[in-house]
């Protein structure tokens, strides 16, 4: 039910974004409502200056209602113009990411909440004698003035990620910062010694969706005093169907288990395994590197003919999967005690490798500078990567390199592609000399 609970709460948090600041109306109406109608006494210790008449304030409230209508309705159709942009040009997965970095909804929050609070402040004043001062009006408009310094500061940042480089910037700091924590955990992760005598059962899933979290500590609570190792198979952000497997239980003996508390403990572990209607974006660092790859097919798309973003995003890319690629590990630990351990298992390098650059391989359609970025980003990817993902990164290269040359014939492209073949070939020959020594 927990698990429910949070995941209703994170689909629906576009709408939680709008609702607080409904919640700040309500605030502001109570406040109204205590110096205007409850204790009309407290406005005696308040400056003159920031108390005005009714006639004032109902006029001045009258017409703030049909500004923030006014502007609601501008609002929206300014978002869906740049949503549209976002979709066509940048990447359609890039719209929740414009929304909550904009914060777009907040913006839109503001002005509704402004409409409700100078409608229902006017049916408050109707009974307040015309001869004396209220606050409603004035806390009217310290609430204009919030609000054109949200406008000014969401015209800001409308104006600085609609910038494709500070777009592709932006999604880079956010999976650099994603692919940190992954190398931290890889680093640290061991798995127990192999036993031939444990016991291996599948867990599979109980719906259909995308693999969107593992609740680590309920597994870990239902394996409690058995020694196990848990290996989760599915990545998050794929999609699955009800009954596939997403994973292995092994069970290293100790503890004797009937036949129906193992079916609990699966069953329990099965449900721990969340699968949402949405993708995970948030913790997710593939995500950041299929947006930087849809930038690029979109930028080579006949109808943007945009390579030199193709190539930024491919720099980046390499850069990224670089840093990924440098540990000994392709899995992490998520949680673990004395007995039991739960294992994530991530993308093999060479499924890095190709979801990443297979569809950029597919549409550079010989564009030579972006040819170019991808033979040196694998080379850049080969150098950074460590010893047990070397192997995997050539065996890409060479492919990708026959791929892309049948794309060209002229010898002033072949040439300075060779190059980059030849410094692959070196520092391999040099790699090798090194372990045979």
């Amino acid at each position: 039910m927990g698990a429910k609970i949070k995941l209703w709460f994170i689909n629906e948090k576009n709408l939680f974004k709008m609702l607080k600041y409904v919640a700040l109306t309500m605030v502001l109406l109570l406040l109204t409502w205590v110096f205007d109608h409850g204790y009309p006494e407290l406005k005696a210790r308040v400056p003159d200056q920031l108390l005005l008449s009714v006639d004032v304030s109902m006029d001045f409230l009258s017409n703030m209602s049909g500004v923030f209508l006014t502007i609601s309705i501008f609002s929206f159709t300014t978002i869906v113009t740049v949503l549209n942009k976002y979709s066509s040009s940048v990447s359609p997965r890039m719209l929740q990411t414009f929304i909550d970095r904009t914060d777009v909804l907040g913006l839109f929050g503001i002005f509704i909440s402004g409409f409700f609070y100078s409608v229902i402040s006017i049916l408050m004043l109707q009974n307040v004698g015309a001869d004396d001062d209220v606050m409603a009006g004035s806390f009217a408009i310290a609430y204009a003035i919030v609000a054109m310094i949200g406008f000014v500061v969401f015209a800001k940042q409308v104006l600085k990620n609609i910038k494709i480089s500070n777009i592709i910037e932006g999604v880079y700091a956010d999976c650099d910062a994603l692919i940190d924590g992954e190398v931290a955990r890889r680093e640290k992760a061991k798995r127990y010694e192999d036993d031939k005598d444990a016991k291996e059962f599948p867990v599979l899933a109980t719906t259909t969706g995308y693999f969107f979290e593992v609740q680590s500590e309920t597994i870990l609570k239902a394996l409690e005093g058995i020694k196990a190792e848990f290996t989760i198979k599915k990545r998050i952000g794929e999609y699955t169907t009800e009954g596939e497997s997403l994973g292995v239980l092994k069970l290293f003996g100790g503890k004797n288990l009937s036949g129906e508390e193992i079916e609990e403990l699966i069953d329990t572990i099965a449900r721990a395994l969340v699968i949402n209607m949405f993708k995970n974006i948030q913790d997710d660092y593939h995500h950041g590197l299929v947006i930087l790859t849809e930038i690029s097919v979109l930028a080579l798309s006949p109808g943007t003919k945009d390579p030199n973003t193709a190539v930024m995003c491919v720099n980046k890319i390499s850069s990224l999967l670089g840093k990924l690629l440098s540990t000994a590990n392709q899995f992490v630990v998520l949680e673990e005690d004395g007995d039991t351990k739960i294992i994530y298992q991530s993308y093999s390098v060479e499924d890095e490798l190709y979801l990443v650059f297979s569809q950029i391989i597919t549409y550079s359609g010989g564009d030579p500078l972006v040819t170019r970025a991808i033979l040196q980003g694998l080379y850049m990817i080969y150098m950074l990567a460590g010893a047990c993902a070397k192997p995997g990164v050539k065996d890409f290269f060479d492919s990708a390199y026959e791929l892309l040359m049948a794309n060209f014939t002229h010898e002033v492209h072949l040439m300075r592609f060779e190059r980059i073949r030849k410094n692959m070939e070196e520092r391999v020959s040099i790699k090798e000399g090194r372990h045979l020594a």
